[in-house]
């Protein structure tokens, strides 16, 4: 969508504006993500002991929650720009 009004608010977000001439299909730099290393047979999981591993529980736990708190602003970001974006789509003129 381009609306040259509210290009600086879509900018804003993040988003990159493409002209109606510009049929490039581009996407742009993507990084390569390097392969997880995962262990063997030969190479057994490390284990923790129970006093490390109720630590890393301890430190997860507010994570998580602040991860869900997280989620519920951007899943309502993501509706509000939705909604913004759908009002500056020009409507078709009524017969």
């Amino acid at each position: 969508m381009i609306d040259e009004v509210g290009s600086s608010i879509i900018m804003g977000c993040g988003f990159d504006l493409v002209r109606a001439d510009d049929r490039s299909d581009e996407q742009g730099v993507q990084t390569p993500i390097p392969p997880v290393p995962r262990p063997t047979p030969s190479q057994p999981a490390a284990s923790a002991s129970p006093s490390t591993q109720q630590l890393l529980q301890d430190k997860i736990t507010p994570l998580k929650g602040a991860l869900q708190e997280e989620k519920e602003l951007n899943a309502k970001r993501h509706k509000d720009l939705l909604a913004l974006l759908t009002a500056l789509q020009p409507k078709p003129p009524t017969p």
